[in-house]
């Protein structure tokens, strides 16, 4: 059976992969699609080294020797504690956030990239501190301890009651994240798969 190997940046939230996963599979039985979680460079190495096909990613630094494939646009949120801001409201402009810290949902290795796209990316202002998961970052924040960023299609997996979740602007703009298919060379199973999950987001 053929594999189609595809790792992806856990923080993007998988539920529109692993619908795609199940109707590519249903359409192509011969090929299985091995998904596996990683951090955003650990993803972009396991391509170097042959441990996957396709890069499922956020869009950050152009990468020139790979190919990119755009999938989707999705808002950014801010995840603060409940009542921050009155009810009704349903974004913040990061400049209103710079006195906050702002926890960064990463692993000790995966520091570095997230900072990057933060603070020079993103150009958030804000002090940062590092938390290992979502579920740690939403116990901090709960607590009433800073906000954290996510994108609104992982947001909306966050069931918890004590958080307040609101659109991230920059100077009045919404901020949008670009969620890409990055692969060495196009062939036919990927650009199969890119066009069915192209049509889950």
């Amino acid at each position: 059976m053929k594999q189609l190997k595809i790792a992806y940046f856990n923080q993007l939230g998988r539920r529109e992969l692993d619908q795609a996963k199940t109707k590519f599979e249903e359409e192509y039985p011969d090929t299985e699609v091995k998904l596996i979680s990683t951090g955003y460079d650990e993803a972009f190495e396991k391509m170097a080294d042959g441990e996957a096909d396709l890069v499922m990613a956020d869009k950050r630094d152009e990468k020139d020797d790979l190919e990119r494939e755009d999938l989707a646009q999705v808002g950014v949120m801010a995840i603060l504690p409940k009542g921050s801001y009155q009810s009704g409201i349903q974004m913040v402009d990061k400049a209103d956030l710079s006195d906050m810290t702002c926890f960064i949902v990463a692993k000790p290795e995966e520091e570095v990239a997230e900072l990057h796209l933060f603070k020079d990316l993103y150009q958030v202002k804000s002090p940062f501190i590092a938390s290992n998961s979502v579920e740690e970052a939403a116990l901090l924040v709960a607590s009433g301890s800073g906000y954290f960023l996510i994108n609104e299609i992982a947001a909306d997996l966050l069931k918890n009651d004590s958080l307040q979740k609101l659109f991230l602007t920059d100077n009045g703009a919404p901020m949008r994240q670009t969620i890409a298919a990055f692969y060495a060379e196009k062939n036919q199973t990927i650009a199969k798969f890119n066009e069915i999950l192209k049509k889950e987001y």
